[in-house]
């Protein structure tokens, strides 16, 4: 099934997304609702839907920095935006973002089904590019382009990486390469770059930086995320680690 996630600020609108939505007779599952966009952006990041629904304006983090974000970093995940009849206009700008569709609050109990089918095909196309994309990516030696790839991350660990990056450098379609680096390692590329960082960030601690700095250091700009990855990676929080290390010693 498709994992479907989705944010707004308004209850009433994720109550009915809930339970007014036949998820399960579109092939979809509902995985995960915010109430704003910081909470959505944190749980896409770790979890990757295939399908995001998300209203524009919203707290902390708005639609267009998640449509964003998941265009630049995602190759395999579908943007719908919720947006009211005043921001329509502004909605339209996220094309260049790849948004899949654009969702009039006070129609979308009507439009959204539709819509859903709309990103079903588009993912189906994905997968169907993706077999292609691997045969001709055979010819061009995926080896070769896996090891590229692995040296962009030793060389920019300390910044943020995207997608985007990472195609531009290695001069290849954004949408071929997280699928040819598992397919070649068997790892997902971003739980990698994560796990170098998180490495980076351990021999950082141990030399004394703080928490922060080391956070800043490894290329995250939130530490409250770069904590919750570093526990996805170590089973603890960074000052646990540190702590753990000092008695150690």
């Amino acid at each position: 099934m498709w994992q479907v996630m989705v944010a707004d600020d308004e209850e009433y609108l994720l109550e009915a997304m809930k339970k007014l939505i036949d998820w399960q007779s579109m092939d979809c599952q509902l995985t995960f609702c915010a109430r704003n966009g910081k909470q959505l952006l944190d749980e896409v990041k770790i979890r990757r839907p295939d399908i995001i629904i998300t209203d524009i304006k919203m707290p902390l983090v708005d639609g267009m920095a998640i449509a964003k974000y998941a265009y630049e970093n995602l190759d395999h995940t579908i943007v719908i935006l919720l947006t009211g009849y005043a921001d329509f206009e502004y909605a339209k700008e996220a094309i260049h973002y790849d948004v899949s569709d654009y969702i009039i609050k006070t129609s979308m109990l009507e439009l959204l089904p539709e819509s859903i089918k709309k990103a079903e095909r588009k993912l189906s196309e994905i997968k169907t590019s993706d077999t292609a994309a691997d045969a001709e990516l055979i010819q061009k030696n995926p080896d070769d382009l896996v090891t590229q790839v692995r040296r962009y991350i030793e060389t920019n660990y300390f910044k943020k990486i995207t997608l985007m990056d990472i195609a531009s450098a290695v001069h290849v379609n954004r949408s071929y390469i997280s699928r040819v680096y598992k397919s070649r390692t068997g790892n997902n590329l971003f739980d990698d770059i994560s796990r170098y960082k998180i490495n980076k960030a351990k021999e950082l601690i141990l030399d004394g930086h703080l928490i922060y700095e080391v956070a800043e250091q490894v290329g995250f700009d939130d530490v409250a995320y770069f904590s919750r990855v570093f526990k996805k990676m170590e089973g603890c929080f960074p000052k646990e680690y540190e702590k753990k290390m000092h008695t150690e010693k």
